[in-house]
Protein backbone atom coordinates (compact mmCIF):
# COMPACT_ATOMS: atom_id res chain seq x y z
CA UNK A 1 0.00 0.00 0.00
CA UNK A 2 2.86 2.38 0.83
CA UNK A 3 4.45 1.69 -2.54
CA UNK A 4 1.19 2.46 -4.34
CA UNK A 5 0.88 5.74 -2.50
CA UNK A 6 4.49 6.64 -3.34
CA UNK A 7 3.94 6.10 -7.07
CA UNK A 8 0.71 8.07 -6.94
CA UNK A 9 2.53 10.96 -5.31
CA UNK A 10 5.18 10.89 -8.04
CA UNK A 11 2.44 11.10 -10.66
CA UNK A 12 0.84 14.07 -8.92
CA UNK A 13 4.14 15.90 -8.61
CA UNK A 14 4.92 15.42 -12.27
CA UNK A 15 1.44 16.59 -13.38
CA UNK A 16 1.62 19.62 -11.14
CA UNK A 17 5.10 20.50 -12.44
CA UNK A 18 4.04 20.24 -16.08
CA UNK A 19 1.06 22.51 -15.49
CA UNK A 20 2.85 25.21 -13.51
CA UNK A 21 6.26 24.79 -15.19
CA UNK A 22 8.01 24.54 -11.81
CA UNK A 23 11.19 22.56 -11.04
CA UNK A 24 10.32 19.32 -9.29
CA UNK A 25 10.81 19.30 -5.53
CA UNK A 26 11.36 15.67 -4.65
CA UNK A 27 11.02 16.41 -0.96
CA UNK A 28 7.37 15.34 -1.44
CA UNK A 29 8.61 11.81 -1.94
CA UNK A 30 9.26 11.62 1.79
CA UNK A 31 5.94 13.12 2.88
CA UNK A 32 3.86 9.97 3.15
CA UNK A 33 0.91 11.61 4.91
CA UNK A 34 0.47 14.64 2.68
CA UNK A 35 -3.16 14.74 1.37
CA UNK A 36 -3.58 14.41 -2.36
CA UNK A 37 -5.34 17.19 -4.33
CA UNK A 38 -9.03 16.78 -4.97
CA UNK A 39 -8.54 16.44 -8.72
CA UNK A 40 -6.69 13.14 -8.20
CA UNK A 41 -8.95 10.05 -8.21
CA UNK A 42 -7.80 7.53 -5.59
CA UNK A 43 -9.52 4.77 -7.55
CA UNK A 44 -6.98 5.18 -10.36
CA UNK A 45 -4.16 3.78 -8.20
CA UNK A 46 -3.34 0.27 -9.40
CA UNK A 47 -5.27 0.64 -12.63
CA UNK A 48 -4.44 1.63 -16.19
CA UNK A 49 -1.09 3.38 -16.50
CA UNK A 50 -0.61 3.12 -12.72
CA UNK A 51 -1.21 -0.59 -12.59
CA UNK A 52 1.69 -2.25 -10.75
CA UNK A 53 3.28 -5.54 -11.67
CA UNK A 54 6.68 -7.12 -11.55
CA UNK A 55 7.53 -5.30 -14.81
CA UNK A 56 9.27 -1.89 -14.94
CA UNK A 57 6.73 0.93 -15.16
CA UNK A 58 6.88 3.80 -17.64
CA UNK A 59 6.85 6.98 -15.58
CA UNK A 60 8.71 10.03 -16.96
CA UNK A 61 10.08 12.42 -14.35
CA UNK A 62 10.65 16.20 -14.56
CA UNK A 63 13.88 17.89 -15.60
CA UNK A 64 16.24 18.49 -12.67
CA UNK A 65 18.96 20.16 -14.72
CA UNK A 66 18.23 23.53 -13.16
CA UNK A 67 19.29 22.15 -9.78
CA UNK A 68 22.69 20.89 -10.98
CA UNK A 69 25.63 23.34 -11.09
CA UNK A 70 28.73 22.69 -13.20
CA UNK A 71 31.26 24.75 -11.25
CA UNK A 72 34.61 23.88 -12.79
CA UNK A 73 36.27 21.61 -15.31
CA UNK A 74 39.85 20.66 -16.05
CA UNK A 75 40.34 22.51 -19.35
CA UNK A 76 44.13 22.14 -19.61
CA UNK A 77 45.20 21.30 -23.16
CA UNK A 78 47.67 18.66 -21.92
CA UNK A 79 44.92 16.51 -20.33
CA UNK A 80 43.04 13.61 -21.86
CA UNK A 81 39.48 12.39 -21.29
CA UNK A 82 40.65 9.96 -18.62
CA UNK A 83 42.31 12.70 -16.58
CA UNK A 84 39.58 15.34 -16.77
CA UNK A 85 37.82 16.25 -13.53
CA UNK A 86 34.53 18.05 -12.96
CA UNK A 87 33.40 20.04 -9.96
CA UNK A 88 29.64 19.67 -9.38
CA UNK A 89 27.39 21.61 -7.01
CA UNK A 90 23.68 21.94 -6.23
CA UNK A 91 21.46 24.99 -5.96
CA UNK A 92 20.87 26.01 -2.38
CA UNK A 93 23.93 24.10 -1.14
CA UNK A 94 27.43 25.35 -0.47
CA UNK A 95 28.88 21.86 -0.86
CA UNK A 96 30.47 20.64 -4.09
CA UNK A 97 32.18 17.48 -5.28
CA UNK A 98 35.18 16.99 -7.58
CA UNK A 99 34.45 13.88 -9.62
CA UNK A 100 35.56 11.82 -12.57
CA UNK A 101 33.18 12.05 -15.57
CA UNK A 102 30.90 9.03 -15.67
CA UNK A 103 30.73 8.77 -11.88
CA UNK A 104 27.22 8.26 -10.47
CA UNK A 105 26.07 10.65 -7.75
CA UNK A 106 23.03 10.00 -5.55
CA UNK A 107 20.76 12.81 -4.37
CA UNK A 108 18.40 13.21 -1.44
CA UNK A 109 16.32 16.04 -0.03
CA UNK A 110 17.28 17.69 3.23
CA UNK A 111 15.20 20.61 4.48
CA UNK A 112 13.58 20.99 1.06
CA UNK A 113 16.91 21.28 -0.77
CA UNK A 114 18.74 18.70 -2.83
CA UNK A 115 21.95 17.41 -1.29
CA UNK A 116 24.50 14.81 -2.24
CA UNK A 117 23.90 11.50 -0.49
CA UNK A 118 26.49 8.98 0.67
CA UNK A 119 23.80 6.32 0.55
CA UNK A 120 22.18 4.87 -2.57
CA UNK A 121 18.88 6.66 -3.23
CA UNK A 122 16.27 6.39 -6.01
CA UNK A 123 17.45 9.68 -7.55
CA UNK A 124 20.82 9.84 -9.33
CA UNK A 125 22.83 11.92 -11.80
CA UNK A 126 25.84 11.07 -13.94
CA UNK A 127 27.90 13.90 -15.55
CA UNK A 128 29.76 12.72 -18.65
CA UNK A 129 32.12 13.98 -21.36
CA UNK A 130 31.97 12.58 -24.88
CA UNK A 131 34.89 11.95 -27.22
CA UNK A 132 34.54 15.47 -28.64
CA UNK A 133 34.95 17.01 -25.21
CA UNK A 134 31.29 18.05 -24.91
CA UNK A 135 29.59 17.81 -21.50
CA UNK A 136 26.46 15.73 -20.90
CA UNK A 137 24.27 15.04 -17.90
CA UNK A 138 22.34 11.86 -17.32
CA UNK A 139 19.72 11.82 -14.59
CA UNK A 140 17.36 9.12 -13.50
CA UNK A 141 15.07 7.65 -10.85
CA UNK A 142 14.88 3.99 -9.90
CA UNK A 143 12.50 2.26 -7.48
CA UNK A 144 13.03 -1.34 -6.36
CA UNK A 145 10.64 -3.39 -4.23
CA UNK A 146 11.56 -5.59 -1.31
CA UNK A 147 12.05 -8.56 -3.64
CA UNK A 148 14.62 -6.61 -5.66
CA UNK A 149 12.36 -6.06 -8.64
CA UNK A 150 12.55 -2.75 -10.48
CA UNK A 151 9.23 -0.98 -10.28
CA UNK A 152 10.32 2.31 -11.79
CA UNK A 153 13.38 3.04 -13.91
CA UNK A 154 13.42 6.25 -15.95
CA UNK A 155 16.38 8.20 -17.34
CA UNK A 156 16.95 11.26 -19.49
CA UNK A 157 20.09 12.81 -20.98
CA UNK A 158 20.89 16.26 -22.31
CA UNK A 159 23.88 18.25 -23.49
CA UNK A 160 25.25 20.81 -21.03
CA UNK A 161 25.67 24.24 -22.64
CA UNK A 162 28.23 25.37 -20.12
CA UNK A 163 30.67 28.17 -20.81
CA UNK A 164 33.69 27.65 -18.59
CA UNK A 165 34.57 31.08 -17.31
CA UNK A 166 38.12 32.20 -16.64
CA UNK A 167 38.99 34.11 -13.48
CA UNK A 168 40.54 37.46 -12.89
CA UNK A 169 43.98 37.38 -11.29
CA UNK A 170 42.63 38.67 -7.99
CA UNK A 171 40.03 35.86 -7.91
CA UNK A 172 42.54 32.99 -8.20
CA UNK A 173 42.77 30.78 -5.11
CA UNK A 174 45.56 28.38 -6.13
CA UNK A 175 48.76 29.89 -4.63
CA UNK A 176 51.15 28.89 -7.43
CA UNK A 177 48.82 30.06 -10.19
CA UNK A 178 48.33 33.28 -8.24
CA UNK A 179 52.08 33.94 -8.18
CA UNK A 180 52.47 33.07 -11.85
CA UNK A 181 49.55 35.28 -12.86
CA UNK A 182 50.88 38.19 -10.82
CA UNK A 183 54.28 37.86 -12.53
CA UNK A 184 52.74 37.99 -16.00
CA UNK A 185 49.86 40.39 -15.69
CA UNK A 186 52.02 43.53 -16.00
CA UNK A 187 54.15 42.12 -18.81
CA UNK A 188 55.08 44.27 -21.80
CA UNK A 189 54.62 43.02 -25.34
CA UNK A 190 57.32 44.02 -27.78
CA UNK A 191 57.62 43.01 -31.40
CA UNK A 192 60.34 40.70 -32.74
CA UNK A 193 63.98 41.56 -32.08
CA UNK A 194 65.37 42.74 -35.42
CA UNK A 195 68.90 42.17 -34.21
CA UNK A 196 68.28 38.42 -34.53
CA UNK A 197 66.62 38.85 -37.90
CA UNK A 198 69.64 40.63 -39.34
CA UNK A 199 72.58 39.10 -37.52
CA UNK A 200 71.36 35.85 -35.99
CA UNK A 201 73.14 32.74 -37.27
CA UNK A 202 71.63 29.33 -37.96
CA UNK A 203 71.63 28.32 -34.31
CA UNK A 204 69.39 31.29 -33.47
CA UNK A 205 66.77 30.75 -36.15
CA UNK A 206 64.23 29.84 -33.44
CA UNK A 207 64.31 33.42 -32.14
CA UNK A 208 63.79 35.14 -35.48
CA UNK A 209 60.36 36.67 -35.88
CA UNK A 210 59.19 35.70 -32.39
CA UNK A 211 57.17 38.15 -30.34
CA UNK A 212 58.69 39.14 -27.00
CA UNK A 213 57.10 39.45 -23.58
CA UNK A 214 59.10 41.38 -21.04
CA UNK A 215 58.11 40.27 -17.54
CA UNK A 216 59.35 41.19 -14.10
CA UNK A 217 60.69 38.38 -11.91
CA UNK A 218 61.70 39.87 -8.59
CA UNK A 219 64.02 42.79 -9.26
CA UNK A 220 65.03 41.55 -12.70
CA UNK A 221 63.26 41.59 -16.03
CA UNK A 222 63.07 38.57 -18.27
CA UNK A 223 62.25 38.14 -21.95
CA UNK A 224 59.97 35.33 -23.12
CA UNK A 225 60.15 34.65 -26.85
CA UNK A 226 56.70 33.51 -27.96
CA UNK A 227 54.78 32.15 -30.93
CA UNK A 228 51.12 31.18 -31.08
CA UNK A 229 50.69 27.74 -29.50
CA UNK A 230 53.82 27.89 -27.31
CA UNK A 231 53.52 26.43 -23.79
CA UNK A 232 55.23 27.43 -20.54
CA UNK A 233 55.40 26.13 -16.96
CA UNK A 234 55.66 28.00 -13.67
CA UNK A 235 58.72 26.47 -12.01
CA UNK A 236 61.10 27.81 -9.35
CA UNK A 237 59.38 31.17 -9.32
CA UNK A 238 59.51 31.92 -13.05
CA UNK A 239 57.86 31.06 -16.36
CA UNK A 240 59.93 28.68 -18.47
CA UNK A 241 59.19 27.44 -22.02
CA UNK A 242 58.47 23.71 -21.90
CA UNK A 243 56.66 21.02 -23.88
CA UNK A 244 56.37 18.87 -20.74
CA UNK A 245 53.72 20.63 -18.69
CA UNK A 246 52.20 17.88 -16.50
CA UNK A 247 52.44 18.55 -12.77
CA UNK A 248 53.02 22.31 -13.07
CA UNK A 249 50.89 25.40 -13.48
CA UNK A 250 51.03 26.01 -17.22
CA UNK A 251 50.49 28.76 -19.74
CA UNK A 252 49.76 28.71 -23.44
CA UNK A 253 49.85 31.44 -26.09
CA UNK A 254 46.34 31.00 -27.47
CA UNK A 255 46.28 33.92 -29.93
CA UNK A 256 48.56 36.52 -31.52
CA UNK A 257 47.13 39.26 -33.73
CA UNK A 258 48.52 42.62 -34.86
CA UNK A 259 46.72 44.22 -31.91
CA UNK A 260 46.91 41.79 -29.00
CA UNK A 261 48.48 38.70 -27.49
CA UNK A 262 46.37 36.31 -25.39
CA UNK A 263 47.84 33.91 -22.84
CA UNK A 264 45.77 31.33 -20.97
CA UNK A 265 47.07 30.11 -17.61
CA UNK A 266 45.96 27.04 -15.61
CA UNK A 267 46.70 25.66 -12.16
CA UNK A 268 48.24 22.19 -12.15
CA UNK A 269 44.82 20.55 -11.66
CA UNK A 270 43.31 22.59 -14.49
CA UNK A 271 40.29 23.68 -12.41
CA UNK A 272 41.25 27.37 -12.34
CA UNK A 273 42.25 29.39 -15.39
CA UNK A 274 43.17 32.98 -16.17
CA UNK A 275 43.15 34.74 -19.56
CA UNK A 276 45.66 37.57 -19.90
CA UNK A 277 45.60 40.02 -22.81
CA UNK A 278 48.53 42.24 -23.81
CA UNK A 279 48.59 45.26 -26.09
CA UNK A 280 51.75 46.14 -27.98
CA UNK A 281 53.97 48.75 -26.35
CA UNK A 282 54.51 52.03 -28.14
CA UNK A 283 57.66 51.86 -30.25
CA UNK A 284 60.35 54.49 -29.78
CA UNK A 285 61.64 55.69 -33.12
CA UNK A 286 65.31 56.08 -33.95
CA UNK A 287 66.08 59.73 -33.27
CA UNK A 288 69.83 59.66 -33.85
CA UNK A 289 71.38 60.60 -37.17
CA UNK A 290 74.31 58.45 -38.27
CA UNK A 291 76.01 61.40 -39.98
CA UNK A 292 75.99 63.24 -36.63
CA UNK A 293 77.41 60.24 -34.75
CA UNK A 294 80.28 59.22 -37.03
CA UNK A 295 82.36 62.10 -38.35
CA UNK A 296 85.70 62.40 -40.10
CA UNK A 297 85.61 58.84 -41.40
CA UNK A 298 88.89 57.52 -42.81
CA UNK A 299 89.93 54.09 -44.05
CA UNK A 300 92.80 52.50 -42.09
CA UNK A 301 92.74 48.94 -43.47
CA UNK A 302 90.30 46.85 -45.46
CA UNK A 303 88.31 46.19 -42.27
CA UNK A 304 89.12 49.19 -40.05
CA UNK A 305 88.23 52.85 -40.10
CA UNK A 306 89.12 55.76 -37.91
CA UNK A 307 86.48 58.33 -36.94
CA UNK A 308 85.28 60.63 -34.22
CA UNK A 309 82.42 59.63 -31.86
CA UNK A 310 81.45 61.89 -28.95
CA UNK A 311 84.33 64.06 -30.16
CA UNK A 312 86.77 61.25 -29.43
CA UNK A 313 89.05 59.70 -31.99
CA UNK A 314 88.72 55.96 -32.24
CA UNK A 315 89.19 53.03 -34.58
CA UNK A 316 86.26 50.82 -35.54
CA UNK A 317 86.77 47.36 -36.96
CA UNK A 318 84.28 45.30 -38.90
CA UNK A 319 81.79 43.57 -36.53
CA UNK A 320 82.07 46.09 -33.67
CA UNK A 321 78.95 46.79 -31.61
CA UNK A 322 78.40 50.23 -30.08
CA UNK A 323 75.63 51.05 -27.60
CA UNK A 324 74.44 54.54 -26.69
CA UNK A 325 73.55 54.97 -23.00
CA UNK A 326 73.10 58.01 -20.76
CA UNK A 327 76.90 58.31 -20.50
CA UNK A 328 77.52 58.24 -24.24
CA UNK A 329 78.66 55.65 -26.75
CA UNK A 330 80.38 52.50 -25.49
CA UNK A 331 81.98 49.60 -27.30
CA UNK A 332 80.63 46.16 -26.39
CA UNK A 333 83.81 44.27 -25.61
CA UNK A 334 83.04 40.86 -24.07
CA UNK A 335 80.57 38.04 -23.77
CA UNK A 336 79.03 39.35 -20.54
CA UNK A 337 78.17 42.65 -22.14
CA UNK A 338 76.65 40.89 -25.15
CA UNK A 339 74.56 38.86 -22.72
CA UNK A 340 73.44 41.97 -20.85
CA UNK A 341 72.57 43.70 -24.11
CA UNK A 342 70.50 40.79 -25.42
CA UNK A 343 68.63 40.53 -22.11
CA UNK A 344 68.00 44.28 -22.13
CA UNK A 345 69.99 44.75 -18.95
CA UNK A 346 71.86 47.32 -21.05
CA UNK A 347 69.42 49.64 -22.77
CA UNK A 348 70.23 52.07 -25.52
CA UNK A 349 70.46 52.63 -29.25
CA UNK A 350 72.71 50.01 -30.83
CA UNK A 351 74.99 50.31 -33.84
CA UNK A 352 76.65 47.37 -35.58
CA UNK A 353 79.53 48.19 -37.97
CA UNK A 354 79.25 45.99 -41.07
CA UNK A 355 82.46 47.19 -42.75
CA UNK A 356 83.34 49.01 -45.95
CA UNK A 357 81.71 48.58 -49.33
CA UNK A 358 82.34 50.13 -52.71
CA UNK A 359 79.66 52.01 -54.59
CA UNK A 360 80.36 53.73 -57.92
CA UNK A 361 84.04 53.30 -57.25
CA UNK A 362 83.85 55.00 -53.86
CA UNK A 363 84.14 53.44 -50.41
CA UNK A 364 81.06 53.54 -48.19
CA UNK A 365 80.87 53.12 -44.40
CA UNK A 366 78.10 50.55 -43.71
CA UNK A 367 76.24 49.46 -40.60
CA UNK A 368 72.87 49.09 -38.92
CA UNK A 369 71.36 51.30 -36.25
CA UNK A 370 68.66 49.94 -33.87
CA UNK A 371 66.36 51.64 -31.38
CA UNK A 372 66.70 50.54 -27.70
CA UNK A 373 64.13 47.69 -27.94
CA UNK A 374 65.46 46.75 -31.40
CA UNK A 375 62.00 46.80 -32.92
CA UNK A 376 63.19 49.32 -35.53
CA UNK A 377 66.35 49.37 -37.64
CA UNK A 378 67.97 51.85 -39.98
CA UNK A 379 70.61 50.90 -42.55
CA UNK A 380 73.54 53.32 -42.43
CA UNK A 381 75.46 54.20 -45.59
CA UNK A 382 77.98 57.05 -45.26
CA UNK A 383 80.60 58.10 -47.80
CA UNK A 384 84.15 57.96 -46.54
CA UNK A 385 85.81 61.35 -46.04
CA UNK A 386 88.74 61.97 -48.33
CA UNK A 387 91.21 63.70 -46.02
CA UNK A 388 94.95 63.93 -45.74
CA UNK A 389 96.84 61.96 -43.13
CA UNK A 390 97.60 63.53 -39.81
CA UNK A 391 94.23 65.21 -39.35
CA UNK A 392 93.11 62.60 -36.86
CA UNK A 393 94.51 62.57 -33.38
CA UNK A 394 95.94 59.11 -32.61
CA UNK A 395 93.39 56.77 -31.03
CA UNK A 396 93.99 55.54 -27.53
CA UNK A 397 93.49 52.00 -26.33
CA UNK A 398 90.08 51.32 -24.72
CA UNK A 399 88.79 54.72 -25.75
CA UNK A 400 85.21 54.04 -24.57
CA UNK A 401 83.99 53.33 -21.07
CA UNK A 402 82.83 49.74 -20.45
CA UNK A 403 81.82 49.77 -16.80
CA UNK A 404 79.35 46.89 -17.08
CA UNK A 405 79.77 44.02 -14.64
CA UNK A 406 79.37 40.31 -15.37
CA UNK A 407 75.93 38.72 -15.29
CA UNK A 408 74.68 35.83 -13.14
CA UNK A 409 74.12 32.56 -14.97
CA UNK A 410 70.52 31.60 -15.86
CA UNK A 411 68.55 28.80 -17.44
CA UNK A 412 68.74 29.05 -21.21
CA UNK A 413 64.96 29.08 -21.50
CA UNK A 414 64.67 32.86 -21.52
CA UNK A 415 66.94 33.66 -24.43
CA UNK A 416 69.66 32.38 -26.68
CA UNK A 417 72.73 33.50 -24.70
CA UNK A 418 73.64 32.10 -21.30
CA UNK A 419 76.81 32.04 -19.20
CA UNK A 420 78.90 28.89 -19.33
CA UNK A 421 81.59 28.86 -16.61
CA UNK A 422 83.64 26.28 -18.53
CA UNK A 423 83.68 28.37 -21.69
CA UNK A 424 86.59 30.67 -22.38
CA UNK A 425 85.39 34.24 -22.79
CA UNK A 426 87.04 36.21 -25.54
CA UNK A 427 86.69 39.82 -26.68
CA UNK A 428 83.68 40.23 -28.88
CA UNK A 429 85.67 40.60 -32.08
CA UNK A 430 87.01 37.04 -31.58
CA UNK A 431 83.83 35.48 -30.15
CA UNK A 432 81.65 34.21 -32.98
CA UNK A 433 78.20 34.72 -31.55
CA UNK A 434 76.59 35.95 -34.74
CA UNK A 435 77.35 34.93 -38.29
CA UNK A 436 77.70 37.50 -41.02
CA UNK A 437 74.99 38.08 -43.61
Amino acid sequence: MVLLLLVALLFFIYSFNEKENYTLNISTLNKKNEPLPSRFDYNLVGKGALELSSEIQSFPFPDLSGEILFLAKNTRPDGNLYEVKLQIGLKGSDKSLRITPGQTLYLAYDQEHLNFSKEITPLWIKPKIDENGDDWLEMGIELINEEGEKLLNEMREFKVKQKWETKRVEEVTDPLLKLGSEALKNGKWWGPDKLYERYGGDEYQAYKGRERLEIQTGKESKILFINEGDTFIWKDGEWTPSLKTKGYPMGKVVAISPYKVELMLWDKEGMESVLLTFSKERISLISLRAEDIFTRLRRRTSSRVSCRIDNRATILKEGDWLVHTTTGWHTIKNYYEVEALLKLDIMGDLFVFDGLEKSDGKEVFCGTLFNPMRTEQHFVRLPMTQIKGGEHSPPTKNTFSTKIGPLPSEDNSTGPMRNNPSQKLEPIEDYEIFSED
